[in-house]
């Protein structure tokens, strides 16, 4: 209980210490420092939360837990009070890391945690208003040579115009290799080569893309990288800003509206900001 307490007061110093220099310097962003105000702090039967998406009206969201977590949704306000459950029939919480939604209602949740870069099982449940339909993959430039070289994790995805856009997070020494990669939002299943990568200081543990479809956010482990979206083609071409969150393990965001972004630590807190 020592190690692990000195684990997390270390993280949550490197965190707080981190800086945008890295990002300025190599992929051209520009340091925003916007107000961020603490909002909650989600109930303990919510303890290691990972994903979060809108709900149905607004000022309300779906979160879930990790890994080992139950098969279910919970919605919650930017106070952390919890309204209501949602199931997710014939699925399995293996390493639930994300959540995205689309115009139509539907849920998606990335069963796509591979720390070991080892899984042969990765999914995203579609939970829809009539069943749970399964959009299994792979990583098609993954071969068994990769074993050593784990760049094939992944906590963060958002839907746009019927395909569902990857960020993995790298978990190799030194820079932070982030690819990106597209899947279609309907059942089946998919090999899928990355469209895009860039290097990054921190692990991009979430995504979401806003409203308006003009710019998407990552969030790193201290940091919120915000991307813009020219001519409908998501890429890392149009850096936009980057703030310093700190904040320990940031592990989830999602678009408010347009200028206003939610985001959550695995310490349970809920923040709120405004780019």
């Amino acid at each position: 209980m020592i190690i692990y307490k000195l684990y997390l007061f270390l993280f949550a110093l490197k965190t707080a210490t981190c800086s945008c220099n890295y990002e300025v310097r190599n992929a051209f962003f520009v340091k925003s420092k916007p107000k961020i105000v603490k909002t909650g702090k989600f109930p303990v039967c919510i303890g290691e939360n990972s994903g979060l998406s809108k709900a149905w009206q607004d000022g309300y969201y779906w979160t879930h837990n990790d890994s080992g977590g139950s098969p279910e949704l919970y919605m919650v306000n930017a106070e952390g009070l919890m309204f209501d459950t949602l199931e997710v029939p014939n699925s399995v919480n293996i390493d639930w890391e994300d959540l995205a939604k689309d115009t139509k209602g539907n849920i998606y949740i990335g069963d796509f945690g591979n720390n070991s870069n080892r899984r042969k099982d990765l999914t995203i449940y579609k939970r829809g208003h009539y069943g749970v339909d399964q959009i299994k993959f792979k990583y098609a430039d993954q071969t068994p040579a990769d074993s050593t070289n784990r760049i094939f994790d992944c906590e963060a995805f958002f839907w746009k115009n019927d395909s569902l856009y990857l960020f993995t997070k790298s978990w190799n020494k030194g820079k932070k290799l982030t690819k990106l990669y597209v899947l279609p939002d309907k059942a089946g299943e998919y090999s899928v080569m990355s469209k895009d990568q860039v290097y990054f200081k921190a692990q991009v543990t979430g995504a979401d893309i806003s409203p308006d479809g003009t710019k998407y956010a990552l969030i790193t482990y201290g940091k919120l990288l915000i991307y813009g979206i020219e001519n409908g083609q998501v890429n890392f071409k149009k850096p936009l800003k980057c703030v310093k969150i700190g904040k320990s393990q940031t592990e989830a965001v999602v678009f408010e509206n347009n200028s206003k972004i939610i985001f959550t630590n695995e310490q349970r807190k809920i923040y709120s900001i405004e780019i």
